[in-house]
């Protein structure tokens, strides 16, 4: 086995103006290939990798996504003045990640109480490319891209939509199947984030809210109300063609 490196350096992710632009940071970084038989690549060399995470990994596609987000998100946040090796990643419940301190002495190094916000942050992978992207504000977001050129079966809108959103997703489908498959792309890739941005990920059913024509979400979970803004695009990484969405949670009643 060897030590994981990186494939390619880490780059800015230009967002649009409305996701934030003082508040939010964003990078992208290529994952690499790998063949299917080559074994886990070694981790522990790899800033906010958990050891005990790594070692479950049993594919070397699963091990480079991981690390590629993880180095991305290290890079990001050694730009903004923290040093990531002083930091670790938590999930809670819902599997949201979190930044904590290391220990006591690295939040001294840091100031003690005087220690900066961490930031929140929001991580994903999909196709050849990892993502990372911080919220300097302290409000939770949720970034996610899936590339526009890899065919989707049509029976994943009954996965993801219900109601007028699938119907109108059906009809686009029937009229023209490639336009279909895209907007459907971007509808996933808007209800990932919002997923991300309530910090409850698959725990809230994409079924259960809708994206279309919307600046802002609202749903429910659990007795709690969600309101949350999104936005979409499309942006070339290494020349292919990517749909990006964006949520930032505004309010929980």
């Amino acid at each position: 086995m060897e030590y994981w490196h990186p494939s390619g350096v880490v780059s800015p992710l230009p967002l649009p103006e409305a996701c934030g632009l003082n508040d939010v940071i964003a990078v992208w970084i290529p994952v690499g290939e790998t063949k299917t038989t080559a074994p886990p690549p070694i981790l522990v060399n790899v800033p906010l990798v958990d050891a005990f995470e790594a070692s479950t990994f049993v594919t070397s596609k699963r091990a480079l996504e991981h690390a590629s987000a993880r180095y991305a998100l290290a890079t990001l946040l050694r730009d903004i003045g923290f040093d990531p090796f002083d930091l670790r990643i938590v999930r809670d419940e819902h599997r949201k990640p979190s930044l904590m301190w290391k220990d006591a002495e690295s939040r001294n190094r840091a100031g003690g109480p005087l220690s900066p916000q961490l930031p929140e942050i929001t991580l994903g992978h999909s196709n050849g490319v990892s993502i990372a992207a911080v919220s300097l504000n302290g409000a939770l977001i949720g970034l996610d891209a899936e590339p526009l050129d890899v065919p989707r079966p049509r029976n994943l809108l009954t996965m993801m939509t219900s109601g007028d959103e699938l119907q109108y997703l059906e009809q686009l489908w029937d009229v023209n199947s490639s336009v279909g498959m895209q907007e459907a792309i971007r509808t996933w890739v808007v209800k990932e984030a919002v997923q991300k941005a309530c910090g409850l990920g698959m725990h809230v059913a994409p079924q259960s809210f809708t994206v279309l024509n919307c600046d802002e979400v609202v749903l429910s979970h659990e007795g709690h109300g969600f309101r949350l803004e999104v936005h979409h695009w499309r942006q070339l990484l290494d020349g292919r063609a990517f749909a990006f969405g964006f949520s930032r949670l505004l309010e929980v009643v």
